[in-house]
C-alpha cells in the first residue's frame, strides 16, 4: 500500500478503492444539485445520496451511519436523486463515512 493512503488512513472499502478526494471534491465534480436538495452523503459502494431532510437530520444520521448505509438512517422518503462521479470506476471518497456536503450558497 502506498504509505499516503496509510497515513490518511485510506485503502480497500466495500468493494472498491478510497480516493485521495475529499466528498466535497467528488460532488464539486458531479456538479448536479437538484432542486429542494439540502446535503449530500456517500455510500459505501461510491452513490452521492442527494437529501431534502433537514441538514441536522441528515448529519446526525451520517454519525449514526458510519460505514453503514444512510439510506437506513433516513429513509428512502427523504432522498431525491444519486449519481456516480464515474458509474463504471466509482470514486468513493476518503471521508465518505464523516462526510456531509451542503449546497453552494445560490446568489439572487
Amino acid at each position: 500500500m502506498n504509505p499516503l493512503t496509510e497515513i490518511l488512513g485510506v485503502g480497500k472499502l466495500a468493494g472498491g478503492s478510497t480516493s485521495l478526494l475529499s466528498l466535497a471534491d467528488v460532488v464539486d465534480k458531479v456538479a448536479e444539485w437538484p432542486k429542494g436538495v439540502t446535503a449530500v452523503t456517500q455510500e459505501p459502494d461510491g452513490e452521492l445520496l442527494y437529501w431534502d431532510a433537514p441538514i441536522d437530520d441528515v448529519r446526525q444520521a451520517r454519525a449514526r451511519a458510519g460505514a453503514g448505509s444512510m439510506l437506513r438512517e433516513l429513509g428512502i422518503k427523504h432522498q431525491i436523486h444519486s449519481a456516480y462521479l464515474n458509474l463504471n470506476n466509482p470514486v468513493l471518497a476518503h471521508d465518505w463515512q464523516v462526510r456531509v456536503v451542503v449546497p453552494p450558497i445560490v446568489s439572487q
